[in-house]
């Protein structure tokens, strides 16, 4: 009976995750197939871009960079607005962070493999 509960109780919260409404994607503007602007990157989904977002979000610098635009008037996306691409050659992976503030205006953090490489203007480019 307890399995029945646990296996009920995941797929009702399954469920909800899929037909709940989110918030439109403020980081990546285009058909998300990932190579939109044709730079060859590749626009990573599933468990690979989950690393790689839950890895930046335990950065250090994450939390400075975050601090730092959080002062400014700028607050975190969420997660599920983070953009995590392969850059040409395979060889890095870029992590893209937004950060809005009330006027709208998008600000993104960026990491590639885990080392800062500043704040610039958003929407994001790929």
């Amino acid at each position: 009976m307890k399995k029945l509960s646990k296996f009920l109780c995941s797929g009702l919260l399954v469920l909800g995750l899929l037909i709940a409404s989110g918030n439109t994607a403020l980081a990546h503007e285009g058909d998300g197939g990932g190579d939109d602007c044709g730079c060859g990157v590749t626009i990573l989904q599933g468990a690979e871009r989950n690393k790689a977002v839950a890895s930046t979000l335990k950065l250090h610098k994450y939390h400075q960079v975050k601090k730092e635009l959080e002062a400014a008037g700028y607050i975190f996306s969420g997660a599920d607005q983070i953009v995590v691409a392969i850059l040409p050659g395979g060889v890095y992976t870029a992590v893209a962070v937004p950060f809005v503030n009330e006027q709208g205006d998008i600000q993104v953090a960026g990491f590639t493999d885990g080392v800062y490489m500043g704040v610039v203007p958003g929407p994001i480019p790929f």
